[in-house]
């Protein structure tokens, strides 16, 4: 039997303006890339799911 199984799944989608430099852009995109963003971003959704009791059993995995 499975341990867990999928309820839901979120994505968000990151935009940046269409006349953007490329160096601009790709500093973007380093940011999105680093472990930084990735743990803080991590971090966020933590907190978010510890601030509803009701989702404490919950398990949730972050992945690009």
């Amino acid at each position: 039997m499975a341990k867990s199984v999928v309820i839901d799944e979120l994505h968000v989608t990151v935009r940046v303006p269409a006349g953007l430099p490329d160096e601009y852009a790709e500093a973007v995109r380093d940011a999105l890339a680093g472990t930084a963003f990735m743990d803080r971003l991590r971090q966020a959704v933590r907190a978010a799911v510890r601030a509803f009791p009701e989702l404490a059993a919950v398990r949730f995995s972050l992945t690009r």
